[in-house]
């Protein structure tokens, strides 16, 4: 034994001392620039207790590591071996590692907080989600329909405006047929309330549109059943979704 307590394997020279974690560190990423390091610190103290163990071996063990190519290779063999099943074991009694975050950050005003939203946000252009829409001008000059028309439907609830910018709102073309609104897009919208929401809700796959087990893996849109006439339905969907009763 040591005076620090550490056994000498088969009788080494007690001068000798491994080299220090910082040593093995310092080598490993010399000799490994482009190298982690975190992955170079982790290995350089696996190494240091390694070379500890070695210069802690015999003399007469240390020359036919030095030496006996054959004999390093069993040595390296054996070792890897035992220091899996030790690891193994390891891991079965580790007790459950605490971990500790950095808890809650400062607390960000409401203005300070959407800033810091909308820098993070990437804008998604609302064709990508709401399919084709069309401002007041395209909608007279494609479907005949009047800006005044367009209007009172707006105000009756009957169509879906979704807005972009600070005013300006465009029209999904979908909810359309024979350039009037689908009839029971105004109950959704009375449901729902928010248009944005209710037409995204509208274009979704719902599973409880889904006829047959078959159909439960692509069920189809409550749009498309509105379409049908189904107006009952959707709007019974709409209302379970969004807690009415």
């Amino acid at each position: 034994m040591t005076a620090n307590g550490d056994q000498r394997l088969g009788g080494a020279h007690p001068a000798l001392a491994g080299p220090t974690v910082s040593a093995m560190i310092q080598i490993l990423g010399q000799e490994n620039p482009q190298s982690d390091r975190k992955v170079v610190e982790t290995a350089g103290k696996a190494a240091a207790a390694v070379s500890d163990i070695t210069v802690r071996l015999s003399p007469s063990i240390q020359r036919l590591l030095a030496r006996n190519h054959g004999f390093q290779r069993r040595v390296e063999a054996a070792l890897i071996a035992a220091l899996e099943r030790l690891a193994e074991t390891a891991q079965e009694e580790a007790p459950p590692e605490t971990m500790e975050g950095e808890g809650l950050g400062e607390l960000l005003s409401t203005k300070h907080g959407r800033k810091r939203l909308r820098a993070y946000a990437e804008p998604v252009a609302i064709e990508d989600w709401a399919g084709p829409v069309a401002g007041p001008s395209a909608l007279k000059s494609q479907l005949g329909i009047a800006r005044s028309t367009l209007h009172a439907w707006q105000q009756q609830g009957a169509v879906i405006g979704l807005l972009t910018g600070v005013r300006k709102h465009v029209f999904p073309l979908e909810q359309f047929i024979d350039a009037r609104p689908i009839p029971g897009l105004a109950d959704i919208l009375a449901i729902i309330g928010d248009g944005r929401t209710a037409w995204l809700w509208l274009i979704t796959p719902h599973p409880g549109l889904a006829t047959t087990p078959a159909k439960a893996s692509k069920p189809p849109r409550p749009i498309e059943n509105l379409k049908t006439g189904d107006r009952a339905r959707v709007a019974g969907l709409a209302r379970e979704d969004y807690g009415q009763p």
